[in-house]
């Protein structure tokens, strides 16, 4: 089953203010929820517009290439479930997450669905001419009533109809609500979020190194992957998350500094003649077992 999923993940443009970026990307909340016109609109609500939570990526600053931000009216899921997905499922950032939002989708379909089918079996409670257990009617019956019956007895009965029916779709409803507005926050847990106002909106921003990359370290799959393909987010990292201790290099090029280390190797003077004037994407250019230690890695940053 194919699932249109639209953009939700945004850049935000370094050369425009925060507050002005977010007035355009905080557009979609805008949305007009649907007027109920008549009675049956209570049992069977009109359809609503689905549209997935959007995260903006934050492009400048000590918090470019990990910082993020989401609107207030998103919400989180547990941050157990959070960091099993990150550590046993390797979804390490956002660009890792569309398979989740899928099945976010899915998830958000199905009890959108079951809500309807509920209303319909209220619906035929006050139509006395339809006989619910002759087919297809029964179809739906058997589907709703073991959920309808365990609500039974929650709220009183007035002139002689149980409105814990009435109850089931609101919670059918609130459920489906807090599905349709999660966002995924890898590789931060959602309880690293921080409540701010910019400019008109209220968000929770997202920055500095995860919790998780503290306790477990980079994945190594994503240290491999800035190595070969995204040079600039190494940098970024020596530059302003030098004094944390996380290794930002790949296990198999720290492997090499360090057997390079307890042979005691020594910097050619060709090697440091060039150090100065390198940066991370040349890297692959030089002979690692060259370096003494780490903290020359470092330093040629």
């Amino acid at each position: 089953m194919y699932v249109d999923i639209p953009v939700y993940i945004h850049e935000l443009p370094a050369s425009v203010p925060l507050d002005q970026a977010l007035d355009r990307g905080m557009a979609y909340l805008s949305h007009e929820l649907p007027r109920m016109k008549n009675w049956v609109n209570v049992l069977l609500p009109p359809p609503r517009s689905y549209f997935n939570s959007h995260i903006f990526l934050l492009n400048s600053g000590k918090d470019a290439f990990i910082g993020f931000i989401v609107s207030q009216q998103a919400t989180f899921i547990p941050d157990i479930l959070s960091e099993a997905i990150q550590i046993y499922g390797g979804v390490n950032g956002p660009d890792d997450t569309l398979n989740l939002v899928i099945f976010q989708r899915w998830v958000y379909d199905f009890v959108h669905m079951f809500m309807s089918l509920c209303g319909f079996r209220l619906l035929f409670s006050l139509i006395l001419i339809i006989n619910p257990y002759t087919f297809p009617w029964i179809l739906i019956i058997t589907s709703t009533d073991w959920f309808l019956d365990s609500l039974s007895g929650l709220m009183p009965v007035f002139i002689g109809v149980d409105f814990s029916g009435i109850l089931g779709l609101n919670i059918l409803a609130a459920v489906a609500d807090y599905i349709k507005k999660i966002v995924f926050t890898m590789p931060y847990l959602p309880s690293e979020a921080i409540k701010e106002t910019i400019g008109s909106h209220n968000v929770y921003r997202f920055s500095g190194i995860p919790q998780l990359w503290k306790e477990h370290g980079i994945p190594d799959q994503l240290r491999e992957e800035w190595y070969k393909e995204r040079p600039e987010i190494i940098e970024h990292f020596f530059k302003y998350y030098n004094d944390v201790n996380i290794d930002f290099l790949p296990s198999r090029v720290l492997q090499e500094f360090y057997k390079a280390q307890t042979a005691g190797s020594n910097l050619t003077s060709q090697v440091i003649d060039i150090l100065p004037n390198n940066n991370i994407s040349d890297l692959s250019y030089i002979n690692i077992s060259e370096f003494t230690n780490l903290l020359d890695l470092e330093r040629f940053f």
